[in-house]
């Protein structure tokens, strides 16, 4: 049986793959999704407070991770929450990121394999009994 902290890793890894899984192997369909995506301000503003639910919750089970783990995911749970207040307050920004990040296919496919392999990684940090 998995413990909370584990549990919401392996789903976070699961919604991580469900969402950046088609940026590697259709990067034109996922362009065009972005951008249309990304136009209108309130879908920006909803995934910005959807990203600093998730993360609240990963801060809220900060005291179960051990072995030095602790630090990095409450790293990684500040610079999104910091992410969230910032394309909740200016939803421009994310089409700023966009076009630094995604702009052409051979970048989205780069960017969609490290977020992949970080997945992996938090399937991992899950796996070995936190």
């Amino acid at each position: 049986m998995f413990a909370f902290p584990q549990l919401l890793l392996l789903r976070t890894a699961f919604f991580i793959l469900a969402f950046w899984l088609p940026m590697i192997f259709a990067p034109k369909v996922f362009k065009s999704i972005i951008e249309k995506t990304l136009k209108n301000f309130d879908i920006v503003r909803v995934r910005a407070f959807i990203t600093m639910l998730i993360w609240f919750l990963f801060l809220s089970v900060y005291q179960k991770f051990n072995n030095g783990r602790a630090m990095t995911f409450s790293i990684f749970g500040y610079l999104s929450l910091l992410k969230g207040l910032i394309l909740l307050r200016f939803p421009t920004c994310g089409h700023a990121k966009y076009k630094r990040f995604y702009s052409t296919v051979t970048a989205s496919v780069i960017l969609g394999i490290i977020v992949v392999l970080f997945a992996a990684f938090l399937t991992w940090i899950a796996l070995i009994k936190i």
